[in-house]
């Protein structure tokens, strides 16, 4: 779950530090920050810092995993996913978010933390490869 939750932490943190950066005033309610940080330059930020995310997320849950990498980068893309659909679909703020945000959000996540775990596997598997067995005469 480590890696879920650090995917959580790394994008809540960019999009607030995006929108009060880039916003022309402080945000002061949810109406005035959702309309900042829909503007096309957070949204185009937010394609790429949330997949990169993800794909970092996915090589963390691997790596705090030490074995079985893609299983656990399976379990995290899982929880992570319904945890997503449902703050995106079902809240009360879904509907501040655009549609197609949404849906590239939810598609591309659990499949970009996939791609890190295959990689932490990757990785894992050359660092430590696994001696071949031992032929025993018969």
């Amino acid at each position: 779950m480590g890696g879920a939750v650090l995917y959580l932490v790394i994008t809540e943190v960019l999009e607030t530090a995006l929108v009060g950066a880039l916003g022309a005033a402080r945000a002061t309610d949810d109406a005035s920050y959702y309309a900042i940080r829909n503007t096309p330059t957070i949204l185009g930020a937010k394609v790429f810092y949330n997949s990169l995310s993800a794909i970092w997320a996915g090589y963390m849950a691997g790596r705090l995993a030490t074995e079985n990498e893609l299983a656990y980068g399976k379990l995290a893309a899982g929880v992570l996913t319904a945890y997503l659909a449902w703050q995106l679909l079902f809240t009360a703020h879904a509907t501040f978010t655009p549609l197609w945000m949404r849906a590239f959000v939810l598609l591309t996540t659990g499949p970009a933390m996939l791609v890190g775990a295959w990689i932490r596997a990757q990785a894992h598997a050359v660092e430590d490869p696994q001696p071949p067995p031992s032929q025993e005469p018969a």
